[in-house]
């Protein structure tokens, strides 16, 4: 049996401490996996697999090292880097090597694997007797938060909001949520879920909370190799002072991502994304995932909204502004982290630039609102201004991304350094000088000095003249058709710039070290620096949007009303011709009856009252030309099939799961949108299951309600509830052909109109004539109800209820079987037998 090499020893001890991980071991200039780890990395990465002494092995270069990693982040996968800890010239024996730190997706720093606009989360949930607590970490932000749920839809459904990139899961929780949880999932053992890892001070949550904040802090400090130096203060959030939207509301409503895969355009959030820079980015969709439900810090955001857009300049110069600034929050991460390089600290150093001209342009504005005089002063603070003090001019134009590569600090910033600086030169002065000097000794005329990294400084002789050089030359290279040598004079010349060079870079690594611990030290106002930024870009987005898309401010109610004017959907309008309607839920008036044909602007309606809301509580203006609102705790979107056959589940049971979270979790306080609900059954199922739930909201749940169908049937709620009321999407008949007039007005329907959709669809004529005259034949020997159907024939459609409207109907119900006689009873009985 062969034994291993020692190195291959230290290989395997290293991948035995991070066997969740591919080792990237570190070996001259490569970065070599070994065993299953080399077959994964030629699988995944298409790497070429060779093999050691028999065993599989595959190697990436070093200069390359970041980008496999983040291919290897994106597939799911974690990496371990080993480096090599000394020069292996000067290492006795086998050279050290240490894993100096593990990449996951949820620790990730690098920007090529990072989305700019959107937060990166590492979350941990831990579960005891009280509940479930939830933390969640930005390692490239800091952005460390905590909070408790009470039951699994709870925190499934903050989880949904978080999409957490890496999830850390007790093996116990790891069963219960397989399948259930975004993002990758690492089983931890239960001892380091510890509550005691969370510093004093930090406490003022549930113990599940905390152990899970816990969890986040160990798994940072063994992956990173030690505590980093940005991760904020804990901080506690309260899920209840947030509107829920649960994951299928988020979905429906295309609030960050849209239904269609692969297209950007067409979430609300591409509508409002106005910002410069990707901190404001994601606050932005933070914010659009969590509107507030305290209204007066809705107004504030509504009183710098209404500020920033009343000055078309003012715009202008703060974008423009912004534009020039880069992602201070994640800077301040990869300085936190170590893992700040030359140019990022290039590009910190020019965003602090930026900020006195941003703070100058708020403070010119006048009287500012509460929000905007806040963020003018946390960028107006005089430490920004020391710092950009102690890093301005340092560094050149276009810094090496290694700070040991020299050359970083620009000439004029250090005496010392421009001292070795002029020492070098004169040097390299001295051996073009020389070169003249030996073509004249030597008689040499072609023979020049040269340079390169290899062999160091040289005189080349071409091979016609070799008998000319002088004893004292020694040979140092042989070329096809040139010798090269060196004498003792360019030899001593060699070694002082070896020297000079040598401490200049030191001296230039001295200072650039110098310079990051003084930004390490001032960590937590860079961050107070990023947040304002983050804050303004966002409030400044929404007030862009708003002047260029002609929004309002929203008013807020205390009364059980919704009121909006002239509505408009803020994705729709801005790709087709709008027609703009009102719609007004008044105290009393719950639940909205909505009918009409298919592509009449059902779905539209519903999606932009929603929207609207929502848009509101996270302090936008709104698309209309007035919207008085009430406080909404949740918004419920039911719209369209979810079909989740891929996981056994039907679209018809997806619709029930849907609709039963809406009515055990509505309040009066919420607002429900549902549209078409119980197409995925029988006619008859569907219509009752439709019928119950719209009943149990107008009379019981009370929530503001538009519920779009084609069931005319459930019209007559009205009759019945004075809480519920009917509208319907106008349509002009033209001959055989419908005009959709996208008009939304009290009442209802004539008719679906199916065929005449169909027509316009395209399907050809004899399809659509047969289609008409199969339904006439089936309307003509139907009972006759209660709506007439609009589709060319006098016929009347079959009313799933009965129709209550017979005359025989009307005189049963004024009949008291009471008064009667048998005789009476049976003469009414023939009379009503002859006349039905």
């Amino acid at each position: 049996m062969a034994t291993n090499t020692p190195m291959m020893e230290q290989y395997l001890r290293l991948k035995a401490a991070h066997p969740d991980a591919i080792l990237f071991f570190h070996l001259g200039d490569f970065y070599e996996a070994f065993f299953e780890d080399a077959e994964t990395l030629a699988r995944e990465l298409d790497v070429v697999l060779t093999s050691r002494n028999g065993n599989p092995m595959a190697g990436v270069p070093i200069r390359r090292g970041e980008s496999y990693v983040n291919a290897l982040l994106k597939r799911g996968y974690k990496v371990a880097i080993c480096r090599q800890m000394e020069d292996p010239a000067k290492a006795t024996g086998l050279v050290k090597r240490e894993v100096v730190r593990v990449v996951t997706p949820g620790t990730a720093l690098d920007d090529g694997v990072l989305d700019a606009g959107q937060n990166n989360y590492l979350c941990a949930v831990y579960r005891d007797g009280s509940g479930f607590g939830l933390a969640a970490l930005d390692l490239s932000t800091g952005e460390f938060t905590a909070t408790a749920a009470a039951d699994q839809d709870t925190l499934t459904g903050e989880l949904a909001r978080l999409a957490p990139s890496e999830i850390l899961l007790t093996s116990e929780l790891n069963d219960e949520f397989a399948g259930l949880v975004p993002g990758a999932v690492t089983i931890l053992p239960k001892q380091q879920f510890d509550p005691r890892r969370v510093p004093d001070g930090q406490f003022g949550l549930p113990e599940p909370a905390l152990c899970a904040a816990g969890a986040v802090l160990a798994y940072v400090e063994e992956t990173q190799k030690g505590l980093v130096a940005h991760i904020q203060r804990l901080r506690p959030y309260n899920l209840a002072t947030r509107m829920d939207i649960d994951p299928f509301t988020m979905r429906n409503l295309e609030l960050v991502k849209p239904l269609r895969e692969g297209e950007d355009r067409g979430t609300l959030l591409h509508v409002l994304d106005k910002t410069a820079t990707g901190m404001g980015r994601r606050y932005l969709r933070r914010a659009i995932l969590a509107p507030l439900l305290d209204r007066d810090k809705i107004e504030a955001r509504l009183d710098a909204v209404a500020t920033l857009a009343a000055d078309e300049i003012v715009q202008q110069t703060l974008t423009a502004a912004l534009a020039n600034m880069h992602d201070l929050e994640r800077l301040t991460g990869k300085l936190g982290a170590g893992r700040m390089g030359p140019l990022n600290l290039l590009l910190l150093e020019k965003s602090l630039d930026q900020l006195p001209a941003v703070a100058r342009t708020l403070t010119a504005i006048g009287t500012l609102p509460p929000l905007l005089a806040a963020i003018a002063h946390d960028l107006s603070d005089p430490g920004i201004t020391a710092l950009q003090a102690a890093v301005s001019g340092m560094l050149v134009d276009q810094p090496p991304a290694d700070a040991r590569d020299g050359g970083l600090i620009r000439p004029g910033f250090d005496e010392s350094l421009d001292r070795l600086h002029e020492e070098i030169r004169a040097i390299r002065a001295q051996i073009a000088a020389l070169e003249q000097k030996e073509r004249a000794r030597t008689g040499i005329s072609s023979l020049k000095v040269g340079y390169n990294r290899v062999f160091g400084y040289y005189i080349e002789v071409t091979k016609t003249h070799l008998s000319q050089v002088p004893p004292d030359y020694h040979r140092r290279q042989t070329l096809a058709n040139a010798e090269r040598f060196i004498i003792d004079e360019l030899k001593g010349y060699e070694q002082r710039i070896a020297l000079a060079q040598e401490r200049a870079v030191a001296l230039e690594l001295e200072l650039f070290t110098q310079a990051l611990d003084r930004m390490r030290a001032e960590i937590p106002l860079l961050q107070r620096a990023a947040h304002a930024v983050a804050k303004l870009d966002f409030l400044l987005s929404l007030a862009v949007v708003a002047r260029r898309n002609r929004y309002v401010r929203p008013r807020f109610t205390d009364r059980h009303t919704l009121a909006i004017k002239a509505g408009r959907h803020p994705v729709v309008e801005l790709v087709e011709e709008f027609v703009p309607n009102d719609l007004a839920l008044s105290e009393g008036t719950d639940v909205a009856i909505i009918t009409g044909p298919n592509m009449s602007g059902k779905s539209v309606y519903l999606r932009q009252a929603a929207l609207i809301c929502l848009m509101a509580q996270i302090g936008s203006f709104v698309p209309a030309t007035d919207a008085e609102l009430p406080l909404l705790d949740r918004i419920f979107a039911r719209v369209g099939a979810s079909d989740m056959l891929v996981s056994g589940i039907s679209t018809f049971m997806m619709e029930m799961l849907e609709t039963a979270t809406i009515l055990n979790r509505a309040t009066a306080a919420s607002l429900v949108i549902l549209d078409e609900m119980g197409r995925g059954t029988s006619t008859y199922d569907g219509l009752s299951i439709a019928w119950a739930v719209a009943k149990e909201l107008a009379t019981h749940i009370r929530a503001k309600t538009l519920f779009a169908t084609h069931y005319q049937e459930l019209t007559r709620l009205a009759d019945e509830l004075p809480t519920v009321t009917n509208l319907h999407v106008a349509v002009q008949e033209v001959g055989k052909e419908v005009v959709f007039l996208h008009r939304v007005e009290p009442g209802v329907a004539a008719g679906s109109y199916g065929v005449h959709v169909a027509r316009l669809a395209g399907l050809p004529d004899r399809v659509t004539a047969q289609a008409e005259a199969v339904l006439a034949e089936f309307l003509a020997h139907a009972p006759r109800g209660p709506h007439p159907e609009h589709t060319g024939s006098d016929a009347q459609p079959v009313s799933l209820f009965g129709p209550e409207d017979h005359p025989v109907m009307k005189r049963l119900r004024k009949v008291d079987p009471n008064t009667l006689t048998p005789l009476a009873a049976l003469e009414l009985l023939f009379q009503l037998k002859e006349e039905l």
